[in-house]
């Protein structure tokens, strides 16, 4: 994808050398702009649509700093570095909190300067896969019976008598879409949490779009309980979700293994994180329930962000001095792999002295907050082996039946190693699907190929399968499919007579000028010299 570039320097030379240096370490930009001071810089950002910017600090009119200050709320999808002769903390300081890509020093060695260019147009490139697969299903609730579904259903959960009046003529224009008579009903209240909107990769303004994501997430996981999600009509920025079942025996289980998957996915596909809240099961579907969602949830004030709260649990999160510490330590050794500091841990949580002051609750309550760690730090878990979810969710049931704690911390501890161990096996699987992710790529390179589609196709997220297919191929997806298209193109301006719009259709290209630019951007030719050039040959 074709790139823009904006250098800010007061010093003609020092723009100069930094446009040299890219050229020479390879890069190739549609288009570099250059300012030497900030007000200059604003302009230019005003007039062109710029993905990275590099700038000094000291300058006239306006800081590096200040124009940075100003540009970063209007372009926040922009990666800013910083280039200065100024090592001050203060100046550092000030560049992290304003969310700079890279604080550089001069002078900077290439391999340095390449190093941040490359992680810069890698997260352009990720950020903007995120958007289109946000954009791709962002639509308006279908019709009018979808909204009035949700609005129905916001009413049922706010209402204080559950099977009269009001409630009742709710209750039956929900059932044609969602079963509750007869049924075990349990209420769910997602939070997107704070921290999703604090890592530059969203907005609040992209609210909309993450909720889209949750119920993409929500819906595509499977349980045997009948479930459906919904916007909390009175707050944006959370959403409602209903469980439904003949039987309650089984109805936390499933509510277990689905809100793991959705958190696990969530965090590991788009980098969001939710706090959730879940009801007791309940017979009926009323405030009570809604009541008991918001309650639990509201223990991640005490316990932090990022779990799922059980109202029935309360009870002991009140009494029991929770292992936040203990937890936080062991997720940092499972990102790590730190194999005895992972034992040690687990040897720590499930303690006999903890084992008999809180029983099998205790028990179950830590099991779903270390299986939702594991999930997080290891997406080929959710990816590649989906079965593995509802067993380590299912497991809580069979550990009641282990004879001794020993014998349960040891159960634990093989669970969780190898859950890890599945990262050394999807490597090889991950490589044989990248050899059939080019096969395919090569008999439809004049197609529409989207990265999505690819991923679908190969049961593997979008951002997975970027990370992989760049790694195998040493190019990413996109580069790829233009440099065949490239290839296609030559073979059929030297071995045909076919007109230049007809190839530039022929290798994927509708847009005929636009493959014009493209191809004189990677050969230096428009397609006819080229054609000249060779048949002289």
């Amino acid at each position: 994808m074709s790139r823009r570039i904006l250098i800010v320097d007061d010093e003609t030379l020092i723009r100069q050398g930094i446009q040299a240096r890219l050229e020479y370490l390879g890069f190739e930009f549609e288009k570099i702009q250059e300012a030497d001071d900030g007000l200059k810089a604003l302009s230019v950002l005003q007039e062109e649509e710029i993905d990275i910017v590099i700038t000094d600090i000291r300058m006239a009119d306006m800081s590096g700093l200040d124009f940075i200050r100003q540009a970063k709320p209007l372009y926040p999808h922009i990666q800013f570095m910083i280039l200065s002769g100024y090592a001050e903390f203060s100046y550092a300081e000030q560049a992290i909190q304003l969310g700079v890509s890279a604080y550089l020093l001069k002078p900077i060695s290439n391999d340095e300067l390449k190093k941040v260019m490359n992680t810069a147009l890698e997260e352009l490139e990720k950020r903007e896969e995120q958007y289109r697969i946000l954009k791709k299903g962002e639509r308006i609730l279908k019709e009018n019976e979808q909204y009035l579904l949700e609005k129905n259903l916001n009413a049922l959960l706010h209402q204080l008598e559950p099977l009269e009046g009001e409630a009742l003529s709710l209750k039956q224009s929900i059932e044609v879409y969602f079963p509750l008579q007869n049924r075990k009903l349990m209420t769910i209240l997602i939070n997107i949490d704070g921290d999703s909107y604090e890592k530059d990769s969203y907005h609040y303004q992209d609210n909309q779009l993450i909720r889209f994501a949750i119920r993409n997430i929500f819906n595509e996981s499977n349980i045997k309980s009948d479930k459906i999600i919904i916007n909390n009509l009175s707050n944006s920025n959370q959403l409602f979700a209903i469980l439904s079942n003949t039987c309650g025996v089984t109805l936390r289980a499933e509510a277990e293994q689905l809100l793991s998957i959705v958190q696990g996915n969530l965090w590991n596909r788009m980098n969001i994180s939710t706090s959730i809240g879940v009801s007791s099961i309940k017979d009926y579907l009323f405030i009570k329930g809604t009541k008991e969602a918001k309650k639990a949830f509201q223990q991640r004030l005490i316990h932090g962000n990022g779990n799922i709260y059980f109202y029935d649990d309360i009870r002991l999160l009140d009494v029991m001095q929770l292992p936040t510490a203990q937890l936080h330590m062991l997720n940092q050794y499972i990102e790590r792999l730190d194999i005895g500091n992972i034992q040690f841990m687990i040897n720590t949580i499930f303690s006999d002295e903890n084992i008999r002051k809180y029983n099998i609750s205790y028990i179950r309550m830590m099991w779903v907050r270390i299986i939702g760690i594991v999930l997080k730090s290891s997406n080929s878990i959710l990816e590649k082996e989906p079965e593995k979810v509802e067993q380590l969710v299912f497991d809580v049931e069979e550990l009641v039946s282990i004879s001794s704690i020993k014998q349960l911390r040891e159960h634990l501890w093989s669970v969780i190693v190898d859950c890890l161990n599945l990262e050394s096996n999807v490597d090889a699987t991950a490589k044989n699907k990248m050899k059939l992710a080019v096969k395919y790529i090569t008999e439809h390179y004049n197609e529409d190929i989207a990265i999505n589609d690819l991923a679908e196709r190969f049961t593997m997220s979008p951002n997975y399968f970027s990370s992989v297919f760049k790694k195998e191929t040493g190019q990413t997806t996109l580069n790829y499919i233009k440099e065949l298209r490239l290839k296609k193109a030559k073979e059929y301006l030297v071995g045909s007579e076919k007109s230049v719009v007809d190839i530039a259709k022929e290798v994927g290209y509708e847009d005929s000028q636009y493959f014009f630019k493209v191809f004189k951007k990677a050969t230096g030719q428009t397609p006819m010299q080229y054609r000249k050039s060779c048949s002289k040959l």
